[in-house]
């Protein structure tokens, strides 16, 4: 079966390891997959209530983002919807973009949240070294568990 995985890179490369997240959905459009897998990586600053629509015709979703506290350095969990949708003026959070999109299309992805730490989250641009190490690290743990859902 052809699976079709979304991966939601999310975070601001303008703040460091900020930018785990675009970068991780970054390398995987240089990422090599078997036939029976289908990625696509999408940036974001933040999470979005129309984020509810563009995950609606895939199989699984990661979001990947930075952490300032991952122990260990990776971790990817799965999610589920929200019972309760909440927002800021400035983000959604995953569990609450499921929750909108079974609400407003009947169902959802599976979906995992990939978290990786952060050290350096001031304004600039570029990764850590710390970040860099962790974003290899993240991208093998990524890359495993695709080979699973293949």
């Amino acid at each position: 079966m052809n699976k079709r995985i979304l991966v939601f890179g999310i975070g601001n490369p303008g703040r460091r390891d900020d930018g785990l997240g675009p970068a991780l959905a970054d390398a995987l459009t240089r990422t090599v997959f078997p036939a029976t897998v289908h990625v696509t990586g999408e940036f974001r600053y933040q999470l979005n209530i129309e984020d509810a629509a563009t995950m609606r015709d895939f199989d699984i979703v990661v979001f990947a983002d930075a952490s300032v506290s991952e122990e260990p350095p990776v971790t990817l969990e799965k999610i589920e919807p929200a019972d309760a949708i909440t927002f800021t003026t400035h983000a959604l959070a995953p569990a609450s973009v499921l929750g909108l999109c079974a609400e407003l299309y009947g169902g959802v992805p599976e979906a995992y949240v990939l978290a990786i730490r952060g050290a350096d989250f001031d304004l600039g641009e570029g990764l850590s070294a710390q970040a860099e190490r962790n974003l290899g690290s993240a991208l093998d743990v990524l890359l495993r568990f695709l080979q699973g859902v293949s």
